[in-house]
């Protein structure tokens, strides 16, 4: 049923000059009134027909309860002001024949218990304490509406509208999820402070979508078992096997096989030679020498593919014993446990080379992170949205 209304107003505005920034926000005050006049109508009449058709009881759960009429009226908190509007209240009788009466007033509304502030602004101001940091979200509210709220109301949320995003899986997702951690400056973890944790699943565009995420110590199994579990598990329902791609940390994919002897563990290819430099220069081969390594393992990797893997795995093998016979011994320790799961994607018919797209999220965390040092529930409730945000496609209109 369609419920319509016809208000009748006469506004009065007083207006001191004739700048569009006084004209707008007189006008957006002026229509306080008359909201609230027109939430209160349709709240009334909203109540008398759900309860006329029986629908009340999907909405309430209760069958048998009277109607209570009350003076009581309820402050709500809205973008033309702060508005107050009829308690709806209702009596009903327990099992063991207790009176209880009920305001029903926010569940037919759509706003929480105990808040003023509806479900859908929660969620925008959750969405804009994401984005940006919490006091400019705070003022950037106040600049553009009359909605008044306090600084601790965006940052309560930020924490609501993170408990209700759900992670699952893409409808357009492959069999393909990438895992990584990064460093995020935490309360009481020291220098290196807390390892934020994202497992993404990999889509048939090429995209990332957000399927996992924790935070905790680093290399924490316990914590990589609680952000991989749930997308393996339903991964493994829908493909039967998973390719996971990572840079090799141990607590990753020890952690991922012991999920599933059906997840196979691709080493993330970008990851290979950022680190291969890392170790070269731990051995303190010459800059020139160096540069040559880089482009011979490169070249037998990625650029010999009329070579079988197997062929190309004996010639690295080749290359780590001249490495040795160097005295490169951190190069070619590295290089040869790099080589566990390089060639998974071309064993296992996957088209994605795996370049890390996971590490270019970091940059989207780090923009909102790198602003002081966070709780770990603070930062992982923040980076939940903003990642669900940009990779999810989830925003306040959905």
């Amino acid at each position: 049923m369609d419920f319509k209304f016809i208000l009748e107003a006469k506004v009065e505005i007083k207006i001191e000059n004739c700048n569009f920034q006084t004209i707008t926000f007189a006008f957006l005050k002026s229509l306080q009134k008359y909201f609230e006049q027109f939430i209160t109508e349709l709240l009334l009449q909203y109540f008398a027909h759900i309860c006329q058709n029986g629908d009340i009881l999907k909405i309430i759960g209760i069958q048998n309860f009277q109607k209570k009429s009350t003076s009581n009226l309820t402050k709500f908190k809205t973008i033309f002001g702060d508005i107050n509007v009829p308690q709806i209240q209702i009596r009903t009788r327990d099992k063991d024949g207790k009176i209880h009466q009920i305001s029903i007033t926010r569940t037919l509304l759509g706003v929480g218990k105990k808040y003023q502030i509806p479900d859908f602004m929660q969620k925008i101001l959750g969405f804009i304490g994401s984005l940006t940091t919490y006091r400019v979200g705070y003022k950037i509210v106040g600049l553009l509406t009359n909605f008044k709220c306090s600084l601790m109301s965006v940052w309560k949320s930020v924490q609501r509208s993170a408990k209700k995003i759900v992670l699952d899986l893409s409808p357009d997702g492959t069999n393909e999820f990438q895992a990584d951690g990064t460093g995020i400056q935490t309360h009481n973890t020291g220098k290196r402070g807390s390892e934020l944790k994202k497992v993404f699943q990999v889509k048939k565009d090429g995209k990332l979508h957000l399927v996992g995420i924790e935070i905790g110590s680093y290399k924490d199994i316990n914590n990589w078992l609680s952000a991989l579990s749930a997308p393996i598990k339903s991964g493994l329902a829908r493909f039967k096997k998973i390719i996971l791609a990572s840079d090799g940390d141990k607590s990753i994919t020890e952690t991922a096989k012991s999920i599933s002897k059906d997840v196979k563990i691709q080493k993330d290819l970008w990851h290979v030679f950022h680190q291969l430099k890392y170790y070269l220069w731990q051995d303190k081969v010459p800059k020139e020498v160096r540069s040559n390594i880089i482009k011979l393992v490169f070249k037998v990797t990625m650029v010999l593919t009329n070579f079988s893997s197997k062929k190309r795995l004996e010639i690295l093998e080749n290359i780590t014993n001249t490495l040795i016979i160097n005295n490169y011994k951190h190069t070619a320790t590295y290089l040869k446990s790099a080589m566990d799961g390089f060639y998974t994607y071309e064993i296992e018919g996957n088209t994605n080379l795996y370049t890390s797209k996971t590490e270019r999220s970091m940059r989207t965390t780090n923009q909102r992170a790198n602003v002081g040092v966070w709780s770990e529930q603070g930062i992982l409730n923040v980076t939940k949205i903003r990642l669900a945000y940009y990779y999810n496609g989830i925003s306040p209109s959905n």
